[in-house]
Order: C-alpha cells, then sequence, then structure tokens
C-alpha cells in the first residue's frame, strides 16, 4: 500500500472511531444559578418614635420595602438579560435604574439601623468622635455644619462619610440616593431628607426640626461601628 493510501486509511478509521478531537462537541454553558433575593430588614416602630409619628414611620417603612422589592425585580431582569445576550435599549435603562434602587435599599437601612427611642450619646473616647473634635472643634459644631448639609435645597440625603484612604470625615450630600456621593467613600451617619421622610409631620417648610428632632433619636453605638 502506497504512504499516501496508508494516511488516508488511517484517517478515516479515526474519524469511523469519533476519536478526532476536533470535532468534539464544544460543552454546553451552564446556566447561571439564581440569585437569592433581598429580604425587608425588620425595623420595628410600631409605636412611633420621639418627633416621628407612627402613621409616618409606617409610610415610610412601606416606601423603603418597595426599593427592596424593585431592586430584586431589577437584578432578574438584569441577569435573564445578560445569560440571553440581550442589550436593548431597556435592558441599558433597567441598568441606570438599578443605581437608584438599590442605593434607595441601602441608604434607608442605615438611616434605620441608627434610630432608637433613646438614642445613645457618642463615645467620648472612641475614634470617631476624636475624628468629629479633630475635624470641626467640637461636637456641636459638627452637628451645626451636618445639620446645613441636610437642610440643602434638594431632595436626597444628608450624610457623614469616612475616606478610608486617609481616614477623613466629610458631610455630603447624596442627591437622589446615587449621585454626588463623593466616590469610595463609607456612609458612617446618613439622614433621609426625602419629603416623605417629614412632611407629613412636619410640613414642607419645617426640614430643620425634623433634623433637629433626629439628632437625640441617633444611637451613635451603631454608627461608631461604621467608622
Amino acid at each position: 500500500m502506497e504512504r499516501r493510501e496508508l494516511l488516508g486509511t488511517l484517517a478515516a478509521g479515526t474519524l469511523a472511531l469519533g476519536l478526532a478531537p476536533h470535532l468534539d462537541a464544544a460543552p454546553a454553558a451552564a446556566a447561571p444559578e439564581p440569585r437569592a433575593d433581598y429580604k425587608p430588614r425588620p425595623f420595628a416602630f410600631d409605636a412611633g418614635l420621639p418627633g416621628l409619628s407612627k402613621e409616618m414611620l409606617a409610610e415610610h417603612l412601606a416606601l423603603y420595602k418597595g426599593y427592596v422589592n424593585r431592586t430584586n425585580a431589577l437584578l432578574k431582569d438584569l441577569q435573564a438579560a445578560e445569560a440571553e445576550g440581550r442589550a436593548t435599549t431597556a435592558v441599558q435603562e433597567s441598568r441606570r435604574r438599578l443605581g437608584f434602587e438599590f442605593s434607595g435599599m441601602r441608604l434607608h437601612e442605615l438611616y434605620f439601623e441608627a434610630l432608637r427611642e433613646k438614642g445613645a450619646a457618642p463615645g467620648a473616647g472612641h475614634p470617631l468622635h476624636k475624628a468629629i473634635l479633630a475635624g470641626w472643634g467640637s461636637f456641636d459644631g459638627w452637628w451645626a455644619a451636618f445639620k446645613a448639609t441636610c437642610t440643602m435645597t434638594g431632595i436626597g440625603w444628608g450624610a457623614l462619610v469616612k475616606d478610608p484612604a486617609t481616614g477623613r470625615l466629610m458631610n455630603a450630600w447624596f442627591q437622589d440616593h446615587e449621585n454626588a456621593i463623593p466616590v469610595g467613600t463609607v456612609p458612617i451617619l446618613v439622614v433621609d431628607v426625602w419629603e416623605h421622610a417629614y412632611v407629613k409631620d412636619y410640613g414642607a417648610t419645617a426640614r430643620a426640626k425634623y433634623v433637629d428632632a433626629i439628632r437625640p433619636l441617633i444611637d451613635w453605638g451603631v454608627v461608631e461601628k461604621r467608622y
């Protein structure tokens, strides 16, 4: 048998036996695993808080749960779109919307978590208290600057944030939920100053009174753990 015929016979045998590696079928991509939903946290304000009525807090908590539900729905839609390779205008808009809904969920959790009927005073020897004194000279001096931030024109959040790179504290304004946030900073304390947080009890023009009512409710033991 000539060399050419021998090679042809061997090749045919290889194909017949299914031994040609370049003909193996590529393994099917595994379907993404479903991810666990976020759950609303059980904040108990059934009796209200001093300066914040139970009716207003009930409405506020219902709004918070809406952020949780919409975050879950958006994440499911986006996971499905990525698995299917969809990149439509609607998908792009959902991705933008996720920043608003997810940030709204998280900010409300930070806000409610730090509220108590009888807030705990800041620890005089705690590093956070020392950092506030170093930055503003006194606790009251910091609060005055923080209150001024919370009463700025607009809707959003007043926040005390920490820059982990330097340890520096800053008062910051978060527009809506997701805009104007100093990138990389960590929220230490946040106060919701959207109208739904205070108008029912204080009216549309008394945001400053609402912010004053928040001060004695702050549990600084919770806040200090975030520092």
